[in-house]
């Protein structure tokens, strides 16, 4: 990735943005995992930045409970999806922070964090503790990048996929299940993982709704179906 660094702007890239790479978002997941689990005690596996092929697959299960969260909203909007997305990405409607701000992930945020600081600055103990709350705030505002790119990509793959098939949005959680199917260094690729025998069902049943349309005809007093 080639990133501008020009001293007279000063726009090169920040001190947290240098913290974090995808291996330390992975690593993030991970490690609220095994908190969720209160297995946190013992050993949690290192991801290695350039060996993201070797991390534990509960990396990318954890990720998918985001897109599970982000199907029931989009349900929710059904009748106006365009506005769903709006609100989206003007923070009207915000799964992600209430995905990032349970107390796993914040502590595991944490816990990366004091590491990435030990490793590339030589910090420890206390200073390290108190590092990571001062750096904190911004890092969080970087995971919730992070994680929004991701979702909103998988939910308009997923929208496509209704509007293509003409099924309701409020039907999405019925149909789609989404996932994450590889992560790579440059980013994550998702899968809408959709029930074929499922939306082919729905899209018959909405083809025959559609179809059976009710005239009622005053003269004869009954209802003509066409």
């Amino acid at each position: 990735m080639f990133i501008r660094d020009d001293e007279d702007m000063n726009d090169g890239p920040s001190r947290t943005d240098k913290l974090f790479s995808m291996a330390e978002y992975c690593q993030v997941f991970l490690t609220a995992h095994y908190i969720k689990n209160g297995e946190d005690d013992g050993f949690i596996p290192l991801i290695e930045r350039n060996k993201l092929d070797r991390m534990p697959k509960a990396v990318a299960e954890e990720m998918d409970l985001i897109f599970q969260m982000a199907i029931k909203q989009l349900e929710k909007w059904g009748a106006d999806p365009a506005e769903f997305f709006r609100k989206m990405e003007i923070g009207e409607i915000d799964p992600v922070s209430d995905f990032i701000d349970t107390s796993e992930m914040r502590n595991a945020l944490g816990n990366v964090v004091m590491r990435r600081l030990r490793i590339e600055e030589g910090i420890r103990d206390e200073e390290a503790f108190d590092e990571a709350k001062k750096i904190l705030p911004e890092m969080r505002d970087n995971l919730h990048t992070f994680v929004s790119e991701i979702m909103l990509n998988a939910i308009k793959n997923v929208a496509k996929d209704l509007m293509k098939n003409e099924i309701p949005f409020d039907k999405a959680s019925e149909i789609f299940n989404p996932r994450v199917k590889a992560i790579a260094h440059e980013g994550i690729i998702t899968d809408a993982n959709p029930n074929r025998a499922k939306m082919d069902k729905l899209r018959k049943e909405q083809k025959a709704s559609s179809e059976k349309k009710v005239r009622y005809d005053p003269a004869w007093g009954w209802c003509q179906l066409y």
